[in-house]
C-alpha cells in the first residue's frame, strides 16, 4: 500500500510527451496562442488546451490576456530555472508526505 501511494505521488511529477513538446515550443518561440501551438505541433486545440491547463496550474507555462481585435490568451514558457525550482518544491512536498506515511 505504501508503494502504491508513493508511485501515485511520483506520477504527479511526470509530464506526457505533448506537455513536454508544448513547453519546448514555447521556450523556443515565445508567446503563442492555442491555435498556433496546435498547428505547429499538429495537435487538436482541445488537447493543447488540456495540456496548457495543467502546465499553467503547475507553474511551467504562463499566460497573459491580450487584445488583438479579439480578446484571448497567449502562452509562454516559464524560465527553466524557475521550472526547476517548481519541481524541486513538489519533490520536497512529496518527500514530506512519504515521511508521514511511513510513520
Amino acid at each position: 500500500m505504501v508503494l502504491d501511494t508513493i508511485n501515485s505521488l511520483l506520477k504527479q511529477l511526470q509530464f506526457n510527451k505533448s506537455e513536454i513538446e508544448i513547453y519546448k515550443l514555447l521556450l523556443k518561440k515565445g508567446e503563442m496562442t492555442v491555435r498556433e501551438i496546435a498547428e505547429e505541433l499538429q495537435l487538436s486545440t482541445r488537447i493543447v488546451r488540456e495540456r496548457l491547463k495543467r502546465l499553467v496550474e503547475d507553474g511551467i507555462v504562463r499566460r497573459k490576456l491580450i487584445e488583438r481585435g479579439w480578446i484571448g490568451y497567449v502562452y509562454y514558457a516559464e524560465d527553466p530555472d524557475k521550472v526547476a525550482q517548481v519541481i524541486k518544491k513538489k519533490l520536497i512536498e512529496i518527500a514530506g508526505i512519504i515521511e508521514r506515511i511511513k510513520s
